[in-house]
């Protein structure tokens, strides 16, 4: 199917890929392979002698994520291997059927614009509905009598009109598109109306309250899940900016945040306001879209987002990090999210971001530099496809700490608590001020102090070992806090060169700092080298 010029006789017009319509019943093409029969309204295809030449085509272009649903009418144990499936950008009209070749695999798929798999052999009886379609990223995923079977293959080719590509082959003798609802499947259970309704349907609708929600121009709307595990919580209203990614779409109050369903990213919402050391953020996942791998993407930048534009934000987040702010990010913070998860994400005092997923296991996500203004981001990515921001609140154990915020003095080795300015003050300084200083953990000793100028570690190349001492005589590293925060094993012992922080061991620090940009745990910062500390 590569070059088809006019002797090949074209026998029909090429569809335009926006008049894929997927409400449109599915047919098969009358371009087929040499043993292949139709029935007269063209949905049923028959291999009618031997087990192979059996290629055949849908008789228009397929949409991005319309499913077609394959059911398998008859089968043979005569033979071995089960139908071919996948696409092809190929016009069917433009190809002879008797120039077809004997296999899809590996004859078409070797050639460009066609991809196509073989299904397992284990699915060679009939009573068999086999479900795939296509992502906007080209994966396609499958599922055999409505269990989902994941990621078939990958590399498709999504820039143009996709014809659904079928090799009738081996074992699997008649086959034919259906919709579905005409085949009853085996996650299908019976409502009390007699009518049938999936599993997860029936758990979709069980999860939603009873009670309607209005927005403030009367309007209903949809329904919202209950709160299971933040129902007695005390939240503070926190709404999205109005500093979105180009495939989200935030509701009028802006609490809820919806990708749009044919794209996985660049879904990127930020809070209005920065989050204080002891707030925690909560929200809860109203969508789930299974066709997609990865999970959502939680973190933090003291980049205004007033000074950013939607054109700035990258489809991958790991490209924030190259940007000249404060950014941190952790992607997949939930890969395998359910209708309802409440999922919360707390900023202590030491700067620890610990999250959990409906109050269960806390675990820490990351380590920000808690003397800038934090504001918090998400990227609605891969299989979360709505969030709503459930507010946010102070656990009671941090409530008398509230007013506070931690700031660190390199120049004296001390951490104090310093009252926080009010929210309003929070901002960051504009081009014509000094910029911001990151903070520094690392005691005094390290450094060469000058009153009243940033301070910076002694030389231009930080190679040289140096030994620390506390105030007491007792060496820093006596601390059971201060403890690697990479392997959580050794102590920290190793000061990164140029941000200053100790906050990882040497065999940790020198491993970092091995890797391509490598970037400081704490305030992501450049490494340029490494000093080790020792005892005294």
């Amino acid at each position: 199917m590569g070059n088809h010029g006019s002797s090949h006789g074209i026998r029909g017009t090429s569809f335009d890929f926006s008049s894929a319509r997927s409400d449109w019943p599915l047919q098969f093409h009358t371009t087929h392979g040499e043993h292949i029969e139709l029935s007269a309204n063209r949905t049923r295809s028959r291999r009618k002698d031997s087990f192979c030449k059996g290629i055949c085509f849908s008789h228009r272009p397929v949409a991005i994520n319309e499913k077609i649903y394959i059911n398998f009418v008859e089968t043979s144990g005569s033979w071995s291997g089960v139908l071919r499936f996948g696409f092809t950008s190929v016009d069917p009209a433009t190809v002879r059927g008797e120039d077809l070749p004997k296999y899809a695999c590996p004859d078409l798929t070797n050639r460009p614009g066609s991809w196509a798999k073989a299904l397992g052999e284990r699915y060679a009886s009939g009573n068999i509905l086999l479900c795939y379609y296509v992502t906007r990223s080209g994966d396609v995923y499958y599922s055999v009598n409505g269990e989902e079977k994941g990621l078939f293959f990958g590399g498709v080719n999504t820039t143009g009109p996709l014809w659904v590509l079928l090799d009738i082959y081996g074992n699997t003798v008649t086959i034919e598109f259906c919709q579905p609802d005409s085949m009853p499947l085996n996650n299908m259970i019976r409502s009390s109306s007699g009518s049938s309704v999936s599993l997860q349907e029936q758990q979709h609708i069980t999860s939603f309250s009873s009670l309607n929600i209005s927005s403030s121009d009367g309007q209903p709307q949809p329904l919202l899940p209950l709160l299971r595990h933040h129902q007695n919580v005390e939240f503070t209203l926190a709404q999205l900016h109005k500093l979105q990614g180009k495939n989200i779409q935030i509701s009028h109050d802006r609490t809820i945040a919806t990708r749009i369903r044919e794209e996985y990213c660049n879904a990127y919402v930020f809070a209005s306001r920065p989050l204080r050391c002891g707030e925690k953020i909560v929200i809860q996942v109203l969508g789930v879209e299974r066709s997609y791998v990865g999970g959502l993407a939680f973190g933090f930048t003291a980049c205004d987002p007033l000074t950013v534009t939607a054109t700035d934000l990258p489809d991958d987040s790991d490209l924030l990090l190259d940007r000249p702010e404060y950014w941190v990010v952790n992607k997949d913070v939930c890969r395998h999210p359910e209708m309802g998860d409440e999922l919360s994400f707390f900023l202590t005092n030491d700067g620890e971001v610990l999250y959990s997923r409906n109050n269960s296991k806390v675990s820490t996500l990351m380590h920000v530099d808690r003397t800038l203004p934090l504001w918090p981001f998400f990227d609605v990515f891969g299989n979360v496809q709505k969030i709503r921001v459930l507010g946010v609140t102070v656990p009671h154990n941090q409530r008398l700490l509230r007013n506070t915020r931690a700031t660190s003095y390199a120049g004296q080795g001390l951490t104090v608590n310093l009252p926080s300015p009010p929210l309003e003050q929070t901002t960051l300084p504009g081009n014509n001020q000094a910029p911001m200083m990151r903070s520094f953990s690392v005691p005094s000793t390290v450094f060469n102090q000058t009153p009243g100028s940033p301070v910076f570690p002694t030389g231009s190349s930080a190679s040289q070992l140096v030994s620390v001492q506390s105030k007491d005589n007792n060496p820093v590293l006596d601390n059971d806090a201060n403890e690697c925060t990479v392997c959580y094993e050794k102590p920290a012992n190793a000061v990164l060169y140029t941000c200053g922080h100790l906050c990882m061991c040497y065999e940790c620090a020198m491993a970092v700092k091995g890797e391509k940009s490598a970037l400081c745990p704490i305030c992501r910062q450049q490494i340029k080298d490494v000093i080790k500390i020792f005892r005294t």
